[in-house]
């Protein structure tokens, strides 16, 4: 049945090979397949299940497609990696195709566009918003190119066209109106005579669709799309290199400015497209309008050049370049127009280049791309506040090979694959996780690698040596080494008891335990090339470069069977589980089935290039293999399933093939196969898991592909691994596993120091909020009252003041309306002077248009005439050139024929000198030979004179071609001229119907604008008149209203403050309650054992009563043991760990006990000082109150005399200094007297907590010199001082406790002395001025 238009077959087809995309899409097929086939079921597929591994050489290789999805190119397709779940959607390459080149994604990430390398460059489209089945594509092929690759693709802004650049050696720009499959242009990047070299890069403007540029070596050019094709605009003065050649511009973007508009912002005017181009010299320049605005100088750190830049933030840019290194620019005002703020380099990959930059579209995260083919990420939500220095780069998912990959193997019981490669390093997967768990990098560079099947030891064969390694938890460690340099093939048996190594022509076979050499394989002519157990594991199967297989015993290490084809060099073998049959590969493009039995030729399978003969057996018994061409692609690896159900076999142009097997035999008809194509290079290893459900393939790419193998084509993947028992067991040495014990012997420590540390100082913490909690209530209590009351003030002066604003307006709004009547009077005397001067205006207007329409007039005139002139003298030039155009056409005639016949004559005279050269072929043999090469040299000159003319003749085409394009731009000068005078025309009616009406509107506008002065005069007067009086009022009220919102503000937090206050009290009265729980539970033991050690005395002194009658002493002994031991105690001897960490405990608690006895001499020392120093002061302070009483009766005895005459000025002046004095240091008498009792109180106490703390020093001391254990201490009851009224329970265990105690006693002390202080020096204060008050106004009272 034929396919409908646009139809996207996704049909196997019979011999055709395709490439699928993962579980949920079907395969995508270009649209060149879309025709009438024949439906057929293959028996295996393969469908990509993930992919380790990415491709650094691919232009703009990695892009965010959304916040969550991450494209990149790998192998031959692109990936689509969910960053969250860690799956991977595919869009293979093209079938046809060598390697992807470039990618590029639209503005709206909907579309993106895959360039490819083949025989013609093409490009596809393919549409991501597709919902169901394959994703929609447009493929893009063109014929001018002239290249086999694309460099660079881009989409424009509004995602209509795509832009592409062409790779050497022409270097053309393409353009595609890609919905439609339609190029619009192809014109050559490079000027005309232009010397520059390579083009690297194009791009569209970040906003105008119709604005393009490139830029590369010595070249940088701007043009203009449209769909008529594309212009190339004037060239940009970019400035010289130091050395005056060219410079070579590696990068560059346009960036999305949208604040700067050529014409202030109005609507149509043109956006100032701002490009940054970088350097190879890490210069960066800013071109704008064609013009170069700034240049940022090189820095240092990117003297070796920029290799990428794409934009960032707001008017910003991040560039990237040689060494790992990383920038990132700002826009400022200065001369450079942008400031490097940050710069870092990726320290994983010091010596590798930056080759592409992703931002997220939150621009949180950068994506940075190097060609060692590894991804990082940088977290840039805090690149503004960290420093460049501490800004770190991670492996962006896992880290990837940065060269080819050399071998590749799986481990039966765990979910494992090992992989080796040219760039020194084994790398082990874990397939499920989908993870790199294990890098090793080692000196010299690995070869092959094999996998022990219990997972615990892998065998790697290094230039140098074979090394038998053994897989750490976290390390690939070398135990065991072998003198086979270069080893290129090694594989352990199924069982896992022996292992082979190719040495050179010979097998090597080993023991795997004793690592003994148990027997060697000799007998191959060229170097081996593959090997194979058989499923028993009692023979081995070898493939060579001398185009021969053979089958070797284990038991005897002979030859068995053989099958030779010396013009074939095989690459690789694989055996069939029945051992049936063998396949085999090789360099002559065919895939060959041995039998089993004696290893002849059963059938051989040719590889094709042509997709109509692909997959069919090729008969080659009746004729030799050697008369068959060698394609350029070959069979590179072959191997078959567990079960063997199905065959792979991959090719150097990185394809996999799957076949699906019946007894050993292809099954079909046609022997079709299934080809995915998803390496860029040669496939060099293939595995197979054990239950036969992935495929996994390794290249010269740097890439791990891992497939779902599958029943039928449309039937869903099964799950990995499903039904299997992985192992969990790791291997560690000993020396590992003792440094781990000792690390966490030591965190064990270091927790409980912690621990004791932090518990200790929460009590501290608990003893200071609970001050600090009592202080704040009683602060914010008094803060809360004042502001109240001020509240209160504020708003009855608010209201006071809003009754008086409104007597203030209604008076202003009489005096205004006075004033108007006498405005509006005034000015209808000024309305009729200003009408007699609007009609001296207008007949003025009169006169001046009368000039203008005759001045108007005369220049059109004069323009026809020019017009005119211009005409005549185009149509003579137009005629000058078509003349010129016929002689150049009449010349290019007679050049062909002349040519035609140069050529005509040449091979006349080499046929005729060919017959006579065979006449005399036998007879001068020699000299004809002299003759031969005369004639080649002759033949070669006239070739370069053809080749000339060739040349010659382009030219003139293309000179011909320049003319008609002069002849085409004449004719579209005259076009614009001509509607240009149509538009001139237009605009002169245009402009007097409008001055017409602009004078009708003028003069409606004057009468308006009269009316309008009139009341704005008016207006005017009273607005400034009430804003004279309204502001001081407004201004008043606004701040008291902002005062109160303070206030509220203010109170609303200490309210809120309030209530975590009460929480941290509630929670500190739960902890109190809990160690007072403690405290009697710990009692209640006590008790217990107390009452248990007086019923062991009592019973123990029954029983020293019958010491004198030793048989009834011995029966008391037994009967208590009997009762008092109730459990068994063991008689071996004491742990010496135990005793020395007893001795250890013992040693650590005298140490102790000896700087608690110091520690508690110097604070005996201390608190004697204290205690002297507060004497002291106690004995002033009861001075200053003696001298106070004394001074107070004075003062009641002159204010009793008050009744008599008035005081001098000077007396009353001296009595206040006097009084002032004395209140400024002396407080009343009553709270002096108060003061002194709290603190004798307090000194009391204090000395009743110190005789209580010596003789606690004192008991201790005796426990310790008895030897006896020290008991827990009783609960001692701290008297509160009368502030805390409320009192606390405190339990001393420690010195220091004490010593916070004492310290925070005497520190309260002498706050409460310097508040008391104060207060009463406020009070004096107050009661002296009052006094001096009554003196001045003689009241006697």
């Amino acid at each position: 049945r034929p396919a409908a238009p646009g139809h996207i077959d996704a049909r196997p087809v019979h011999g055709e090979r395709f490439r699928s995309g993962d579980d949920r899409h079907p395969p995508y097929l270009s649209a060149a397949k879309e025709r009438a086939t024949p439906v057929v079921m293959a028996t295996a597929t393969i469908a990509p299940r993930h992919v380790f591994g990415a491709k650094g050489d691919v232009a703009d290789n990695v892009t965010y497609v959304d916040e969550t999805t991450v494209a990149y190119v790998a192998g031959h397709q692109l990936v689509l990696f969910h960053v969250e779940t860690k799956t991977q959607r595919f869009i293979p390459g093209q079938a046809d195709t060598e390697a992807i080149t470039a990618i590029a994604f639209s503005q709206c990430k909907s579309y993106v566009a895959v360039a490819e390398r083949a025989e013609r460059g093409v490009i596809t489209v393919y549409d991501l918003t597709t919902t169901t089945g394959s994703p929609r594509k447009r493929v893009l092929a063109s014929t001018d190119v002239g290249s086999k690759e694309y460099v660079s693709v881009a989409f424009s802004p509004d995602g209509k066209w795509v832009i592409a650049q062409g790779g050497a050696p022409e270097w053309n720009v393409t353009l595609w109106n890609w919905e439609r499959c339609k190029q619009l242009a192809c014109v050559p990047a490079k000027p005309l005579g232009s010397d520059a070299g390579a083009v690297r890069q194009v791009r569209f403007a970040a906003h105008d669709p119709g604005l393009a540029s490139c830029a590369g070596e010595g070249l940088f050019r701007t043009f203009k799309c449209a769909e008529s094709g594309v212009r190339a605009l004037p060239d940009v003065k970019l400035p010289p290199a130091k050395s005056g050649a060219s410079k070579n511009y590696t990068a560059h973007c346009w960036l999305p400015d949208d604040a700067e508009v050529t014409d202030g912002g109005e609507e149509g005017a043109e956006r100032r497209e701002r490009c940054v181009l970088a350097t190879d010299g890490g210069e960066l320049l800013i071109v704008e309008l064609n013009e170069v605005k700034a240049t940022i100088p090189c820095a240092r750190s990117d003297s070796k050049g920029v290799d990428c830049v794409i934009p960032y933030g707001v008017g910003g840019f991040v560039c990237g370049g040689a060494d790992g290194t990383v920038s990132v620019y700002e826009k400022t005002d200065e001369k450079e127009l942008y400031k490097r703020v940050k710069h870092f380099v990726i320290k994983q990959s010091p010596g590798a280049r930056v080759t592409a930059l992703a931002l997220s579209p939150t621009d949180e995260t950068l994506l940075c791309s190097t060609d060692d083919n590894q991804m990082y990420e940088v977290d840039m939500s805090n690149v503004d506040v960290v420093k460049s220095e501490d800004i770190e780069c991670s492996l962006f998912t896992q880290g990837h090979h940065t060269q080819g990959v050399t071998g590749v193997d799986l481990c039966v019981r765990k979910p494992l694959a090992v992989t080796c490669s040219s760039d020194k390093s084994v790398r082990v997967w874990n397939y499920l996780d989908k993870a790199d768990e294990i890098c090793k990098f080692f000196a010299e560079e690995a070869h092959s690698v094999a996998f022990h099947p219990s997972g615990l030891h892998v065998l790697v064969g290094f230039s140098d040596k074979l090394r038998l390694c053994n897989l750490l938890m976290d390390d690939i460690r070398p135990y065991r080494e072998f003198s086979i340099k270069g080893c290129r093939e090694c594989s352990f048996s199924n069982g896992g008891k022996y292992f082979a190594a190719v040495n050179g022509p010979v097998i090597q076979v080993y023991n795997m335990y004793t690592c003994e050499n148990v027997g060697n394989c000799r007998g191959h002519g060229g170097k081996v090339t593959g090997i194979a157990f058989s499923a028993d594991d009692k023979r081995l199967i070898s493939t060579g470069l001398d185009g021969a297989v053979y089958e070797w015993s284990l038991s005897t290490f002979q030859r068995e069977k053989e099958n030779v084809i010396k013009s074939n060099e095989y690459a690789s073998v694989a055996v069939a589980p029945d051992d049936g049959h063998v396949y085999a590969v090789g360099s002559d493009a065919t895939l060959k089935q041995l039998d089993g039995e004696d290893l002849m030729l059963d059938e051989e399978f040719a590889l094709g290039t042509d997709r109509g003969e692909s997959g069919r057996p090729v008969e080659t018994l009746n004729r030799p293999v050697e008369t068959l061409n060698r394609p350029a692609e070959t069979f590179t690896r072959v191997r078959l399933t567990n079960g063997g159900r199905r065959l792979f076999a991959a090719t150097s142009t990185g394809a996999v093939r799957a076949y699906g097997l019946d007894g050993g035999r292809v099954v079909g008809e046609g022997k079709e196969y299934k080809e995915l194509r998803c390496h860029a290079g040669p496939v060099t290893g293939m595995r197979v898991n054990f239950d036969d459900t992935l495929l996994f393939c390794v290249g010269e790419d740097g890439v791990l592909s891992v497939f779902d193998v599958k029943e039928r084509a449309m039937e869903g993947a099964t799950k990995a691994g499903e039904g299997m028992v992985f192992a969990q067991e790791v291997l560690m040495t000993k020396a590992d596993l003792e440094d781990i014990r000792s690390r966490m012997h030591e965190l064990e420590v270091q927790v409980n120091e912690l621990t004791l540390q932090g518990e200790y100082q929460l009590r501290l913490k608990d003893l200071n909020m609970n001050e600090k909690i009592k202080d704040l209530t009683d602060k914010f209590q008094g803060e809360l009252e004042g502001e109240r009351s001020k509240y209160e003030a504020l708003l009855q002066e608010k209201n006071e003041l809003e009754m008086d604003f409104a007597d203030q307006m209604k008076t202003t709004e009489n005096k205004h309306a006075q004033a108007m009547a006498a405005t509006e009077s005034s000015f209808q005397n000024k309305i009729l002077n200003e009408i007699e001067r609007y009609q001296a205006l207008v007949e003025e207007k009169e006169e001046l248009n009368r000039g203008w329409d005759e001045q108007n007039t005369a220049l059109a005139e004069s323009h026809d005439r020019l017009v005119a002139d211009l005409t005549e003298e185009f149509a003579g030039k137009l005629q000058d050139e078509q003349m010129h155009s016929e002689t150049l056409r009449l010349q290019l005639e007679d050049s062909r024929a002349a040519a035609n016949e140069r050529e005509n004559q040449l091979e006349e005279d080499a046929d005729l000198e060919i017959d006579e050269l065979k006449e005399k072929y036998e007879l001068r043999l020699k000299e004809q030979r002299d003759v031969s090469l005369r004639l080649k040299g002759e033949n070669g000159i006239m070739k370069k004179k053809f080749t000339t003319m060739q040349k010659s003749i382009a030219e003139q085409k293309d000179e011909i071609a320049g003319l008609f394009t002069d002849k085409k731009n004449l004719y579209a000068t005259i076009a614009d001229l001509e509607k240009d005078v149509a538009g001139l025309k237009r605009e002169i009616r245009d402009r007097d119907e409008t001055i017409g009406d602009k004078e009708k509107r003028i003069y409606d506008l004057k009468k308006k604008n009269q009316e309008l002065e009139k009341f704005k005069f008016v207006l005017d007067f009273k607005i400034k008149e009430l804003k004279r009086t309204i502001e001081p009022r407004e201004q008043d009220i606004s701040d008291m209203k902002n005062q109160i919102t303070e206030m509220d503000k203010e109170l609303e937090r200490y309210n809120k403050s309030n209530t975590h206050l009460d929480l941290t009290i509630k929670d500190l009265r739960n902890k109190l309650l809990g160690m007072g729980q403690d405290v009697k539970r710990k009692q209640k033991a006590i008790e217990d054992r107390d009452s248990a050690i007086h019923s062991f005395q009592k019973d123990l002194h029954e029983a020293t009563k019958h010491v004198q009658t030793p048989k009834r002493l011995a029966e008391e002994v037994k009967s208590l043991y009997a009762k008092h031991m109730t459990q068994k105690i063991d008689d071996k001897p004491p742990d010496k760990d135990i005793q020395r960490e007893y001795n250890r405990q013992r040693e650590y608690l005298e140490k102790t006990i000896d700087q608690f006895k110091r520690k508690l001499a110097k604070d005996v020392e201390t608190h004697k000082k204290d205690n002297m120093a507060l004497m002291n002061q106690n004995v002033a302070l009861i001075k200053e109150i003696n001298e106070l009483r004394r001074e107070t009766k004075m003062l009641r005895q002159s204010t009793s005399k008050a009744s008599a005459p008035a005081p001098s000025a000077h007396s009353s002046g001296r009595l206040a200094s006097k009084l002032g004095s004395r209140a400024g240091s002396r407080g009343g008498d009553d709270g002096l007297v108060r003061e002194v009792e709290t603190a004798r109180l307090e000194i009391a106490t204090l000395r009743a907590e110190s005789d209580a703390k010596d003789a606690r020093i004192a008991e201790l001391e005796e426990y310790i010199a008895e030897g006896e254990a020290i008991p827990e201490p009783a609960s001692v009851v701290r008297v509160a001082t009368p502030e805390k009224a409320s009192g606390a329970v405190r339990i001393p265990t420690l010195a220091a406790s004490a010593e916070v105690d004492e310290h925070a006693a005497a520190t309260r002390i002498q706050a409460v002395h310097r508040g008391r202080v104060a207060r009463e020096e406020v009070k004096v204060k107050k009661l002296v001025s009052g006094a001096l008050e009554n003196v001045a106004r003689g009241d006697d009272s």
